[in-house]
């Protein structure tokens, strides 16, 4: 799993090939659009004319959109990612190589989304995150209702640490929760993962860290606060 980081300049790419320069991208999005203003191109896209601004600011887009945007300039991804265009014919792919369709790209949050929230506004989106579709399809999950953020604190440990990037599908059926699973909930402004019992009116939100206290949500006053189940937790290494 990889992240596109929308804070930093520039990403460096694997097997030495050069850094992708994220102002020099917003450079070619803007000679992309050409005459059409903000609105028509964003229009085009899918996006808010603010949105696009952004992207000419220095903002990166989501793979989705990266792609959107090469095709409407007739170029390929390697163009618009490094200025530099792809050969005319490229070797085929090597035994066990993943296509494009094999893997997800999910917005990562601030972990500030409440249950229920439908949409995902772009500006609380902070990174993309990539992933591989098989874990979805393990989980029997939604593709299309997926969303990341970090984990805050060690009440999970030691299957989830702080730090650590969870993948949460708010596609599932969120009335009658598996007490065996771990689920994402909203709860004093924010989303927390543990695992829950209900009992009641109350939900009991329990850590899998000893050290750590049982919460409770009283369903009275936040009748809807899963916001989904947490089908995975990955590591990044480039944090620590």
């Amino acid at each position: 799993m990889g992240t596109h980081n929308t804070k930093n300049s520039a990403v460096t790419l694997e097997h030495g090939q050069p850094p992708i320069d994220k102002v020099a991208i917003a450079k070619r999005i803007r000679e992309i659009r050409d005459a059409a203003t903000l609105s028509e191109f964003g229009k085009k896209l899918g996006v808010a004319h603010t949105t696009v601004k952004r992207y000419e600011e220095g903002m990166l887009p989501s793979p989705e959109i990266l792609m959107a945007i090469a095709r409407m300039a007739e170029k390929d991804m390697e163009w618009l990612l490094t200025g530099n265009e792809r050969r005319e014919t490229l070797p085929p792919l090597p035994p066990g190589k993943l296509s494009e369709e094999e893997y997800l790209s999910i917005p990562l949050i601030e972990g500030k989304i409440a249950a229920g929230e439908p949409i995902i506004p772009e500006e609380k989106i902070i990174e993309w995150v990539v992933l591989h579709i098989r874990p979805v399809r393990k989980a029997a999950g939604s593709k299309n209702d997926l969303v990341a953020c970090r984990v805050r604190g060690d009440s999970m440990y030691p299957h989830i640490t702080n730090g650590d990037i969870v993948v949460i599908d708010r596609g599932i059926e969120k009335a009658h929760p598996h007490e065996k699973k771990i689920y994402a909930v909203w709860t004093d402004g924010g989303i927390t993962a543990k695992m829950v019992q209900q009992q009641g009116h109350t939900l009991f939100l329990l850590p899998l860290n000893p050290a750590e206290k049982v919460r409770t949500v009283d369903l009275r006053e936040n009748p809807s606060p899963i916001v989904g189940l947490v089908i995975g937790a990955w590591k990044d290494f480039g944090r620590l």
